[in-house]
C-alpha cells in the first residue's frame, strides 16, 4: 500500500524506475539474468523497496501457470550441514521463490507424489538412481553433492576425489597405516565415494584398505559416540591408530566417546572427517577435516536450477573445491 492506502502495482514501480512493466516482471520473478542490465535491475529493486511493492502470488501463478516454488530434499535436519545447505539455496532464490524443505530419505522412491504437482523445480541431496529416474522429466531436477553411479543428470558437487586423497595422504605421511572408518548409515553416493576413494588410496599405498570393522551410524553425535564405544575394543586390537569419519557430526561423537573412555586425541588416536562445519575449529582439540562448503553448494545448485527452469540447457557440472583443513586431532601415531 502507498501512503494513501492504495495497493502498489508493477506500473508504479515501472514509473519510478523509468522502465517498462515487462522489465519489472523479469526482475521480481527472478528472470533478469541475461535480459536486464545489472544497473537497471538495481534501479528496479530500489523502486520495489521504496514503494513496498509485493508480488501477488495467486495472480502470478494464474498468469504464468507456475507456482514459483522450489523443493529441497535433504535426509535430515539434525546435521548442521543441511542448515547451511538450505541457507545457500535460500540466498540464491531470494524473494522470487518459495522454498519447500522436505525431510525424506533420498534413497527411497515416491517423492514424485510429494513434489511434482506443487513445485516448479527440485533440488535433491545425493538421491539414489531410482529416485532420479522417477523424477526425471516431471520437473527440472538438480542433484546436489554427487549423482548416483550410472546417471547423467544436472548436478553440482565437490572435487571429492581430491579431498579424500589429500586426507588419506595426510594420514599416511604422518605414519598411520591402520585406519578405521566410521561411515554414515545412509547409503548415498557421496558417502560411498568418500569411503571408497580413501580405501583405494590406502590399498595403493600400503597394500590394504581400512583396518578393523567398518562401523556405521546415524549422522548424530550420540549415535556416533555409541558406535565408536562399541567398536573401540576391536579397532584397538587391530592396531588402529586413526579413525576417519564420514561427517564432522560423527567426529564430534567420536571425540566425546574417546574422552569418556580415556582415549587421548590425538595422543592415542588421530581423528579426521569431512565437512568442516563452523564448530569444527572450536572442538577440543580442533578437528582436522576436509572442507565441503554446504552454503556454496546450495547457492550454486539453486543457480543451476533457475537456469534449467528458464529453459536453458545445463553446461558441465561445476565442481566446488574439497580442501583439507589440518588442525590438532591428527599427529603421528605413538611409537611402541
Amino acid at each position: 500500500m502507498d501512503g494513501a492506502g492504495r495497493r502498489v502495482t508493477a506500473v508504479d514501480v515501472a514509473r519510478l524506475a523509468q522502465v517498462s512493466t515487462a522489465t519489472v516482471s523479469l526482475v521480481v520473478n527472478g528472470k533478469a539474468r541475461g535480459r536486464v542490465s545489472p544497473a537497471t535491475r538495481e534501479r528496479v529493486l530500489a523502486a520495489v523497496d521504496e514503494l513496498g511493492y509485493r508480488v501477488d502470488p495467486v495472480a502470478r501463478e494464474l498468469a504464468t501457470g507456475r507456482r514459483h516454488s522450489v523443493a529441497l530434499v535433504v535426509p535430515d535436519i539434525a546435521n548442521p550441514y543441511f542448515s547451511q545447505l538450505t541457507k545457500g539455496v535460500a540466498d540464491r532464490l531470494g524473494c522470487g521463490y518459495r522454498l519447500c524443505l522436505i525431510i525424506a530419505d533420498p534413497s527411497r522412491a515416491g517423492l514424485d507424489r510429494i513434489v511434482t504437482e506443487r513445485v516448479d523445480g527440485m533440488l535433491a541431496e545425493a538421491p539414489a538412481v531410482d529416485v532420479i529416474r522417477e523424477l526425471d522429466g516431471r520437473t527440472p531436477l538438480v542433484v546436489l553433492d554427487r549423482p548416483a553411479p550410472g546417471t547423467d543428470h544436472p548436478y553440482v558437487g565437490f572435487a571429492l576425489a581430491d579431498g579424500a586423497t589429500e586426507l588419506a595422504d595426510h594420514l599416511l605421511d604422518l605414519g598411520h597405516t591402520r585406519i578405521g572408518y566410521l561411515d554414515a548409515d545412509i547409503g548415498t553416493p557421496t558417502f560411498e565415494f568418500r569411503r571408497a576413494r580413501m580405501d583405494e588410496r590406502l590399498h595403493a599405498a600400503v597394500g590394504h584398505g581400512f583396518t578393523g570393522p567398518l562401523v556405521r551410524s546415524r549422522t548424530d553425535i550420540d549415535a556416533a559416540a555409541e558406535a565408536f564405544t562399541a567398536a573401540w575394543d576391536d579397532w584397538r586390537a587391530a592396531g588402529v591408530t586413526a579413525v576417519v569419519c564420514a561427517a564432522d557430526v560423527h567426529a564430534y561423537g567420536v571425540l566425546r566417546a574417546a574422552a569418556r573412555l580415556g582415549v587421548h586425541v590425538p595422543g592415542d588416536l588421530s581423528v579426521a572427517s569431512f565437512d568442516d562445519l563452523p564448530f569444527s575449529a572450536l572442538t577440543d582439540p580442533p578437528l582436522t577435516t576436509v572442507r565441503l562448503s554446504a552454503g556454496d553448494l546450495g547457492f550454486h545448485a539453486a543457480e543451476l536450477l533457475l537456469t534449467l527452469m528458464q529453459g536453458t540447457p545445463a553446461g558441465p557440472p561445476p565442481l566446488l573445491p574439497a580442501t583439507l583443513q589440518i588442525r590438532s586431532t591428527t599427529t603421528p601415531p605413538k611409537t611402541t
